[in-house]
């Protein structure tokens, strides 16, 4: 549908040469000129880690054209593109500024330790709004854990929130976990040499994954 650039590529980063053509991909995407309309106001960053030409290899990433997307895109477009729209509007955002806690505490003589992040300053999280600060709360994960505001020394109630759950043997291989899996193999071998030797390649390309399966 011409809205995004090439597909089949596993490139991260742009070329030098796409940067002068940001603000008018920008403004081409008018679904999110909210978004958008702050980072017209002053000239763009550019971060080496998103423009380096020296990691770009066939293809740079993906990124909008900067076409206005078709009202009758299916449903799984929208969904592909917004992913695609949003990225690229997170690149150009603010730094986001975080603060890594750790909290201390004692409860009938029992200690207790706790460790998780305050977000000091959203920046790019912005672009995602509520959604990313909803997903990262509902991670198992303590060191992804959002933390809320404490003041040291502070004491007194505190209700705690109980949960029990139950471990899952592994899922089975979807044909998009099995495709990660060959795009990250090389991880979980043991021998360090191999491990090494693997650590960038997996197995097939990103052009040629589907076609083993």
């Amino acid at each position: 549908k011409r809205v995004t650039t090439y597909p089949r590529v596993d490139t991260t980063y742009l070329s030098d040469d796409i940067y002068p053509k940001v603000p008018n991909i920008l403004k081409g995407l008018q679904p999110y000129a909210a978004l958008v309309a702050p980072l017209l106001q002053s000239k763009l960053k550019k971060s080496k880690k998103v423009f380096d030409n020296s990691k770009v290899t066939d293809h740079h990433a993906i990124i909008p054209t900067g076409v206005n997307p078709p009202s009758s895109l299916s449903r799984n477009e929208k969904l592909v593109y917004n992913l695609v729209a949003l990225r690229f509007i997170a690149n150009f955002y603010p730094d986001a500024k975080i603060s890594t806690t750790t909290v201390l505490g004692t409860a009938n003589e029992v200690d207790f330790k706790c460790s998780g992040k305050q977000i000091l300053s959203p920046g790019w999280r912005n672009v995602y709004g509520q959604r990313k600060q909803a997903e990262e709360e509902n991670n198992d994960s303590d060191e992804e854990q959002v933390m809320p505001s404490f003041v040291k020394g502070e004491k007194g109630p505190h209700e705690p929130s109980l949960q029990e759950k139950q471990t899952q043997p592994p899922k089975p291989y979807t044909e998009a976990t099995l495709l990660r899996a060959m795009e990250t193999a090389g991880k979980s071998v043991e021998d360090e040499e191999l491990r090494d030797l693997m650590k960038d390649n997996g197995i097939g390309r990103p052009s040629t994954r589907a076609a083993l399966l």
